[in-house]
C-alpha cells in the first residue's frame, strides 16, 4: 500500500495534474516558465547594438548609464563560417558581462538571404543542431535569450505560416531542451514580431500561428517586438496587439523601436527657413550654412554623413526643423507608452548611428541615423568623444536611472 501511494504521488508531480488515486480527474494546471522565481520582472530599458557590439565604443555605453545590452547574432552566416571560437563579434559580446552588464540575446536565422532548407533535410536539421553549440558558446554569458530576430521580415512571405512556423517551434524546443539538460533556469522569449499595428500582420495566419504557440507553451517567458513607427496611435496599438495575444503570466520585451517611419516621411521636405536663418545669424562658424544645393532633409543628412558637422550645427537642425523638434520628447512618450501597457519587462534603443563610408543617402534611404543616442557619424568629436545626441541620451539617462524622463 506505501507504494502504491508513493508511485501515486510521484505521478501527479511529472504531469503536473491533480488526480485522487481512484483515477479520478480533476483539473489541469498549466505550468510557469522555468525561470527562477527572483527575476526581477519590473520595467527597464536598455541599449540596442544590434550586430556592432564589436565596433561599439564602451565608453558611449558606460555614458548612457544603463545595465542592459542587446545584441544578435547571425547563425546560419556562423553556422556556414565554422568561426563560432574566433569570431569577434561573439568575443566582444561575451565580454559584456565582465564588464558589468545584463545581456540580451537574439538568434537571427535569416531565410531571405539564405533561403529555407528543406524541412527536416540536411540543413534543417544541420541548422538547429547548431543552435546547441552556439548557446554552449554564449549562455554563461546572457541573462535573456530570444530565439528569433525577425522572423518575418527574414523570410520571404510565402514562407511565413509553413515553413517558417515549424522552423521556429523546433528551434524554441532545441533552445528549451538545453537549458533543461544544462540546468539554465534563464527566460526565453520568441520573435520578435515586427509592424504588429499593420492589420496585415495582425491577421496573417503565419504571424497569428506564431503567437499562438507563445502562448500555449509553457516554458516561453514571452514575446519580443520590433516598433518602428509614424504615430503614437501605432505604438500603442502594437503593444494592447501583442498583449492580447499572450498569457497573464508573460511579459513583452521591446528590442528595437524607434521613430525611422515617420523621419523617412519628412525625407523630401524642404530644410526648414527657421535653421538657414539661424545658420546665417551664427555670430561663429559653429553652425554654417549648407552647401546651395542641400535644399531637402535627405540631402542636409547625406552632407552631414560625409561632412560631420560641429554638434552645435546638428542640435541647430533639430531645434530649427519643426519636424524633429516636435519628438524631441520621444523617449518620455515612449515610456509612457511601455508603463502603461503593464507587462513589457525589457526595451532597447539603439546607441550609435550605422552607417557605411562612402554612401549616398538618399530620399528614399530609412534614416536610422537619426535615432541614435550617440552620433558618431553625423556630428564631429570633440576630444576623441562621440557627442550625444539633441535631446534622447539625457531622457535615456533618466530612465536608466529609474526616475521620470518626462520631468
Amino acid at each position: 500500500m506505501k507504494f502504491f501511494y508513493t508511485h501515486c504521488l510521484l505521478w501527479l508531480l511529472l504531469a503536473g495534474i491533480y488526480l485522487g488515486c481512484s483515477g479520478e480527474k480533476s483539473h489541469v494546471t498549466v505550468a510557469k516558465p522555468s525561470t527562477p522565481d527572483s527575476i526581477d520582472y519590473s520595467f527597464k530599458m536598455g541599449v540596442n547594438l544590434n550586430e556592432q557590439v564589436d565596433v561599439a565604443d564602451m565608453q558611449d555605453i558606460a555614458d548612457s548609464k544603463t545595465k542592459w545590452v542587446r545584441c544578435f547574432i547571425e547563425v546560419i552566416d556562423l553556422y556556414k563560417a565554422g568561426t563560432i571560437n574566433t569570431d569577434a563579434k561573439i568575443a566582444a559580446y561575451n565580454s559584456l558581462k565582465s564588464k558589468g552588464y545584463k545581456t540580451v540575446l537574439s538568434l537571427k536565422f535569416n531565410f531571405l538571404k539564405n533561403g529555407f532548407p528543406a524541412k527536416d533535410g540536411q540543413d534543417w536539421n544541420n541548422y538547429l543542431s547548431f543552435i546547441s553549440t552556439l548557446l554552449a558558446k554564449v549562455m554563461p554569458y546572457t541573462d535573456v535569450l530570444i530565439v528569433g530576430n525577425e522572423p518575418f521580415i527574414e523570410a520571404a512571405p510565402a514562407t511565413w505560416n509553413e515553413p517558417l512556423n515549424s522552423f521556429y517551434k523546433e528551434a524554441t524546443d532545441k533552445v528549451h531542451t538545453y537549458f533543461e539538460q544544462n540546468n539554465i533556469e534563464k527566460p526565453i522569449f520568441l520573435g520578435a514580431f515586427d509592424n504588429m499595428y499593420q492589420t496585415t500582420q495582425q491577421t496573417n495566419a503565419g504571424y497569428l500561428n506564431l503567437l499562438a504557440f507563445a502562448k500555449a507553451t509553457s516554458y516561453l517567458a514571452g514575446i519580443d517586438l520590433h516598433i518602428h513607427h509614424n504615430s503614437e496611435a501605432e505604438m500603442t496599438s502594437a503593444l494592447n496587439f501583442a498583449a492580447s495575444k499572450i498569457r497573464a503570466d508573460q511579459k513583452m520585451l521591446v528590442t528595437e523601436f524607434s521613430l525611422m517611419k515617420y523621419w523617412r516621411s519628412y525625407n523630401d521636405s524642404a530644410i526648414a527657413p527657421a535653421f538657414i536663418k539661424a545658420a546665417e545669424a551664427s555670430a561663429s562658424d559653429s553652425i554654417e550654412l549648407p552647401p546651395s544645393s542641400v535644399t531637402k532633409n535627405y540631402q542636409y543628412i547625406d552632407y552631414a554623413l560625409k561632412n560631420p558637422r560641429p554638434a552645435q550645427e546638428w542640435y541647430a537642425f533639430w531645434a530649427n526643423s519643426p519636424y524633429l523638434a516636435a519628438k524631441s520628447s520621444y523617449l518620455c512618450t515612449a515610456y509612457q507608452s511601455f508603463l502603461a501597457t503593464g507587462n513589457v519587462y525589457l526595451s532597447f534603443y539603439a546607441l550609435r548611428q550605422s552607417y557605411p563610408d562612402n554612401t549616398d543617402f538618399t530620399v528614399s534611404t530609412d534614416p536610422w541615423v537619426l535615432n541614435g543616442l550617440f552620433l558618431n557619424r553625423s556630428v564631429q568629436q570633440v576630444n576623441g568623444r562621440n557627442q550625444k545626441s539633441y535631446s534622447f541620451l539625457d531622457q535615456f539617462q533618466k530612465i536608466a536611472e529609474n526616475e521620470n524622463p518626462c520631468q
